[in-house]
């Protein structure tokens, strides 16, 4: 949930002055990283620190000046406008508050729970456009909404993590706005990526379809269907085979360029391949560029042992590279292929390119889907009628799925951790002269709240790409960090719960689709959102189905009749 594009930031990053950082830093560690200060900022009262806190980071640090003095920009119990209520602390500019701050003890484990609350104070605050949350121990900053923020341990954070903090925080650079220039330049490069990758993809898959129509309809993998009397519907059927096809070669590409870009693969791993390839035409042991890339798929589904003369290739399987003795076979154009997956290749998929992306993408290329069905069938192409409007097919935007979330599954955690008397104070206090019966019971309140927690069931009945269903395993994967630090704080260690991506992606997320194409794009995504270096994918045909949630009855829905069984 980054604030900005990473492009952009680094930009601005760079931009700073590193001696003035290198400063700051210095003075935050002086206080923040000592042992002594930190133990006692964690038995400390909320109330007792407060005032400590602003002067230490934002005064000393930052370089705000706190009333009484005259020229203050900053101040403590900012009132609302309206209402007895006040802020803990208020950032201002021509005594208007633009940003406003709250704070609570690091017994708020949850800086959920205090986002809330701070919206609320900034909802009465007209010219307020950031917000800052704070247990001590932790710091968010938020500009405009609630949806996407960037997350400070202040225990823990390193020079090159607290650039970013003084970029955010520092009174010239926020009295200045540049954090907000800083995300609207990040929402203009974000679109202008987004487009044009989109028409580079878009213009892959077009080309890749109409090659594979020209190379393979009268292919022998499909004699068996050719052979058939109605040779019109058999053509047909081949089209919309290939164009399939088409769609999850195009989905292997994507993993692909995500994976060398973010560490599982070895770096360039595309580029290599190309160069390669170009090789062995020089010396004249041609073979066409597809094979070579099939070969690279059947490392990705089986492994490759490294050697000194190529890289260790991990077999995270999943599904996606499976053999397919269809797609296997195909002849494409070496051209076309090696043109376009240079090009795809060379974006970067860690500063540019996101998993969020691909949403877009799905919402983009339905009018196309439906454009080469109508074109397969023979039919005209009413864009007015696409499968969008007829499948009720949308992009949703993160914040309505984070609302989603938040008031359905959120709502639930809540309600069981009622249910179970988990309380998040009693996990700070002390070990010392707290009975093993009492340790016991709440480490058993864990113990049972985890439970619960790994056999919750998420469907989506209408998945789409996934948008709802990566937000689900976000707030899940939050809630086990948040139980593993009770747990870190009630046993005075550092226990992780091993492995929870995929036990969630394979115990509580599940979803359906009547599109095809929604049910592979969903899958991708979620494998992109867990993919870790060395860890096999979760095979999910048995978890994220194509098929008609509505009607289970194959006499009215035909093939697409849904039954989870």
């Amino acid at each position: 949930m980054a604030l900005f594009q990473k492009s952009v930031l680094n930009n601005y990053l760079a931009q700073q002055d590193k001696e003035t950082v290198s400063k700051a830093y210095k003075k935050y560690i002086k206080f923040f990283h000592n042992l002594e200060v930190q133990k006692n900022i964690l038995e400390i009262k909320e109330e007792g620190f407060q005032q400590k806190f602003l002067m230490e980071l934002f005064v000393n640090v930052f370089g705000y000046v706190m009333n009484p003095d005259p020229k203050y920009n900053l101040t403590t119990e900012f009132k609302n406008q309206t209402g007895a209520n006040k802020a803990d602390g208020a950032i201002l500019k021509n005594g208007n508050a633009i940003g406003v701050i709250e704070l609570k003890g690091t017994n708020t484990k949850d800086l959920e729970n205090v986002r809330k609350q701070a919206f609320d104070y900034k909802a009465n605050q007209p010219k307020c456009v950031y917000v800052i949350t704070s247990n001590f121990e932790k710091l968010r900053f938020y500009i405009e909404n609630a949806v996407d923020f960037e997350e400070f341990d202040l225990f823990q954070l390193t020079q090159e993590q607290f650039a970013l903090m003084y970029l955010c925080l520092n009174a010239s650079n926020l009295l200045n706005d540049v954090p907000l220039k800083l995300k609207k330049a990040s929402v203009v490069k974000e679109e202008s990526i987004t487009k044009e990758f989109y028409n580079d993809y878009s213009k892959f898959k077009r080309e890749l379809y109409r090659d594979l129509v020209k190379n393979n309809v009268n292919s022998a993998v499909f004699r068996s269907e050719l052979q058939k009397e109605d040779e019109t519907r058999a053509i047909k059927n081949i089209k919309l085979t290939l164009f399939k096809k088409s769609q999850k070669l195009i989905d292997r590409f994507l993993f692909i360029f995500f994976a060398e870009n973010r560490g599982l693969l070895p770096p360039n791993s595309t580029v290599k391949i190309l160069k390669q390839w170009n090789k062995l035409k020089e010396l004249d042991e041609y073979v066409p560029l597809y094979n070579r890339y099939v070969k690279y798929f059947n490392y990705l589904d089986t492994g490759r042992k490294g050697t000194d003369k190529s890289a260790e290739i991990f077999a995270y399987n999943g599904g996606l590279f499976k053999p397919d003795g269809v797609l296997d076979s195909l002849v494409i154009d070496d051209d076309l292929l090696f043109r376009h997956t240079k090009q795809l290749s060379s974006y970067d998929f860690v500063s540019e390119v996101d998993v969020n992306i691909l949403g877009h993408i799905f919402e983009n290329s339905l009018n196309e889907i439906e454009s080469i069905n109508a074109e397969i069938e023979g039919g005209e192409f009413d864009k007015q009628k696409t499968k969008r409007k007829k499948d009720g097919v949308f992009y949703t935007p993160k914040y309505i799925t984070k609302y989603i979330v938040d008031n359905t599954v959120g709502k639930l955690c809540e309600e069981k951790k009622r249910e179970f008397k988990l309380d998040e104070a009693e996990y700070q206090k002390a070990r010392k002269g707290r009975t093993m019966d009492k340790l016991r019971e709440l480490q058993a309140i864990l113990d049972k709240y985890r439970s619960w927690l790994l056999n919750i069931t998420i469907c989506d009945p209408a998945c789409g790409s996934g948008a709802f269903l990566n937000q689900a395993l976000d707030f899940l994967i939050k809630e086990h960090e948040y139980l593993d630090e009770l747990q870190a704080s009630l046993t005075g260690g550092t226990l992780i719960f091993p492995d929870i991506e995929n036990t969630i992606l394979e115990k509580n997320i599940y979803g359906v689709d009547i599109n095809e194409e929604s049910v592979e794009i969903a899958k991708l995504s979620l494998w992109l959102r867990t993919a870790q270096p060395r860890r096999k994918l979760n095979d999910l045909n048995n978890n994220i189905k194509c098929g008609n949630s509505l009607i289970d009855s194959k006499a009215v829905a035909g093939d697409k009749a849904f039954k989870w069984e």
